[in-house]
């Protein structure tokens, strides 16, 4: 017999050193380089987006609602706001120069921002409606919601979305990618009314956020990390990488108070008052340069009108006059112009600047001849000294009530008067004044 001997070799192959290609999550300074450090970046321990890490998208702190679909028919357009990534993304503010993420230069060609709605979730990015293309229902009855990215312009899906990241947004060096958080896009949110109820948890008449699921998501996608959601991926079953690797929850969380009833909307108003001139030895005489002006309300008859803040069962409707320029808030504040959380006095915008007059500026007087504090935010419910009045008050039926609704006109003067205790000097005055009228 023949013996067939085998032959058991082993090959050992020596293979070139390959460098692994891979991300991480910068929590700390010791992820970044001293000329960093020296360059004025941080990295620091953060969170991510967890249910209740929402920032503030910058809405309203009241949404008004009505509950008659003739006067906010199907689609109206509510409430809207853009706000970046650093306000609205996290509770906790990312700062500045705050490094988030740390890749390999091999990973440069592999690194996207993605972004999408809470799919897995009924009220918060499960479900579009149909009465608003690409909004999705909302936990409040009678609300939809559309989020726009801010950077790419595309609507935000329940089918993820990628933007790829480029070297002219990142940092980098020798070794690493360095992904800052300035590289991350902000949000733009549109509330809408519908008339479909298919979807939501509440219906109160008064109802702070306190459903916490956030609206929408930003994930940072990059070798070595668990995130691995792919572009189209349903954000239904594909959440890899939740919460750490996903910088950004935009949510309403405890921001964001809705009120639903019989509401008021304002009709009409003058695009300009225009003020006779005056000079300035009158007006240190005490004389005024003086306008008056007319404001119209469209209001449901079962509005009601009151400065109280709106409760369970009762939504309360107010007006006043913002002063909407920061510039002129922040004048009238330093000269004491104020009453409580409200201003007595609207300044120009430009106030202080050269060729614009100082020592002067515009009161706001009622039919009745009395002077009108003003608001200086449009946060409600801090009644006359704040800058809110019972539009009732303000105002006078012209008994026109057709389906529903009546007309409400008030008369108004602006006065441009000298402030007490200031140098008046010439120059020009253009202020800036908005009439809003809210549930409370």
């Amino acid at each position: 017999m023949k013996k067939v001997i085998f032959l058991m070799i082993f090959l050992g192959f020596v293979l070139p050193g390959i460098s692994q290609a891979t991300c991480s999550r910068a929590t700390g300074t010791g992820y970044l380089t001293t000329a960093l450090i020296e360059a004025g970046y941080t990295a620091t321990s953060w969170s991510g987006a967890c249910d209740t890490c929402n920032g503030n998208i910058g809405l309203p702190s009241v949404v008004s609602l009505s509950t008659g679909s003739s006067f906010m028919p199907s689609g109206t357009l509510i409430a809207s706001s853009t706000a970046d990534f650093f306000q609205a993304s996290v509770a906790t503010t990312y700062g500045q120069n705050q490094i988030l993420f740390r890749c390999a230069l091999a990973d440069a060609d592999s690194i996207y921002e993605m972004y999408g709605t809470n799919g897995d979730n009924a009220y918060t990015g499960r479900y579009t409606t149909d009465e608003v293309d690409n909004a999705y229902y909302s936990p409040v009855r009678n609300v939809a919601y559309r989020l726009t990215n801010t950077t790419t312009g595309e609507y935000y899906s329940r089918y993820w979305k990628a933007r790829k990241l480029t070297a002219d947004d990142w940092v980098q060096d020798e070794t690493y990618i360095y992904i800052p958080a300035s590289i991350f896009s902000g949000i733009t949110i549109e509330l809408f009314k519908i008339d479909s109820t298919s979807y939501y948890t509440n219906s109160s008449t008064s109802w702070l956020m306190s459903y916490s699921q956030p609206y929408g998501y930003i994930a940072f996608k990059g070798p070595g990390l668990s995130t691995n959601v792919t572009d189209g991926a349903d954000s239904y079953s594909n959440a890899n990488g939740w919460y750490t690797a996903w910088p950004a929850a935009y949510g309403l969380y405890n921001d964001v108070t809705f009120v639903r009833g019989a509401m008021c909307l304002v009709k009409d108003y003058p695009s300009v008052v225009l003020l006779p001139t005056i000079s300035t030895s009158s007006l240190n005489n005490g004389e005024t340069s003086q306008s008056t002006f007319d404001i119209s309300l469209t209001c449901e008859d079962a509005a009601v009108s009151s400065v109280s803040k709106s409760t369970t069962s009762s939504a309360n409707v107010a007006m006043g006059f913002l002063v909407n320029q920061s510039t002129a808030v922040t004048a009238a504040t330093t000269l004491g112009l104020t009453s409580t959380s409200g201003l007595t006095h609207l300044l120009d915008t430009n106030y202080g600047s050269s060729g614009v007059a100082s020592g002067v500026g515009i009161r706001i007087y009622d039919e009745s001849g009395n002077a009108l504090n003003l608001l200086s935010s449009t946060t409600t419910a801090t009644g006359n000294t704040g800058g809110w009045y019972a539009y009732k008050a303000l105002t006078t039926s012209q008994d026109d009530s057709t389906d529903g609704v009546t007309t409400y006109t008030g008369n108004f003067t602006a006065s441009l008067e000298a402030i007490s205790g200031e140098t008046v000097t010439a120059g020009t005055v253009n202020a800036q004044l908005q009439v809003v009228v809210s549930f409370q």
